[in-house]
């Protein structure tokens, strides 16, 4: 998977911007399984940091997305056949 972040000069005027308008600061090319594996970890490494309250308390308009997450780590680990342990 081929993954770009791009950075604009004003999140509210450049929402629908295209890429090509904004300065490219990182990219990378991972595998499914990589990415997959990185975005569970780093989630529930949140999670655990923060735990569900503390996360509203910071992000106050959405609550941590714990459905979410547990469906991508059934993906993921069914899916991409991750042998690795992640956390329930």
């Amino acid at each position: 998977m081929d993954i770009a972040i791009y950075e604009f000069p004003d999140s509210v005027t450049s929402w629908n911007a295209p890429d090509e308008q904004g300065a490219l600061v990182w990219s990378s090319t991972q595998t499914r399984r990589e990415l997959g594996h990185a975005v569970v970890e780093a989630a529930q490494a949140v999670l655990r940091l923060h735990g569900e309250g503390g996360y509203q308390a910071k992000w106050v308009e959405h609550p941590f997305p714990v459905a979410a997450l547990k469906e991508l780590r059934r993906l993921h680990v069914n899916g991409d056949r991750c042998q690795l342990r992640h956390e329930a």
